[in-house]
């Protein structure tokens, strides 16, 4: 990534400190904090979430629960050096940017990513993207990419077994 800039969506699972998980959707554009957004998650739900840009310095980001049926979409101004397109399974973070344990996911699967290049709609094999393994610090593999599914934009990421 070239720019310092990132406007970001996706989902999360968080367990409590009563040991309840809840699950929710977000968005988030650096430097401010992400926001959660009002769509309803529940666990195995099947997710997709879209960043589009509208209009100079305008972004639609629009999610979808493909599992309920449920969707939501807002308009968002961000200014975007437009460096970089990721999909992204990361460990959370805690107050001052201190890293949290990744949880037990087991395997993650992601479909039809794509992103626009020159105005034209390409697949992440199309742009060059390349999976990228989690490492722990004492550098042991938490998470890794599976190879790019025929389509060119599909692909799963899996959780080591440590």
């Amino acid at each position: 990534m070239r720019g310092n800039d990132l406007i970001q969506a996706g989902t999360q699972e968080t367990v409590t400190g009563h040991g309840q998980t809840e699950y929710q959707a977000w968005v988030e554009t650096l430097p401010q904090p992400s926001k959660t957004v009002p769509l309803a998650i529940g666990a195995g739900d099947s997710i997709s979430v879209s960043i589009e840009q509208s209009a100079n310095e305008q972004w639609q980001i629009a999610f979808s629960n493909n599992t309920s049926g449920k969707t939501y979409q807002l308009t968002v101004q961000y200014k975007s050096s437009l460096s970089s397109a990721e999909w992204v399974v990361e460990a959370p973070s805690a107050r001052r940017g201190r890293l949290l344990p990744l949880d037990r996911f087991g395997t993650i699967t992601f479909s039809q990513a794509s992103a626009v290049r020159d105005g034209q709609t390409v697949t992440v094999a199309q742009a060059g993207g390349r999976a990228i393994t989690m490492i722990s610090r004492a550098g042991q593999a938490l998470a890794s990419a599976s190879r790019l599914g025929d389509d060119g934009g599909s692909f799963s990421v899996l959780e080591s077994l440590l």
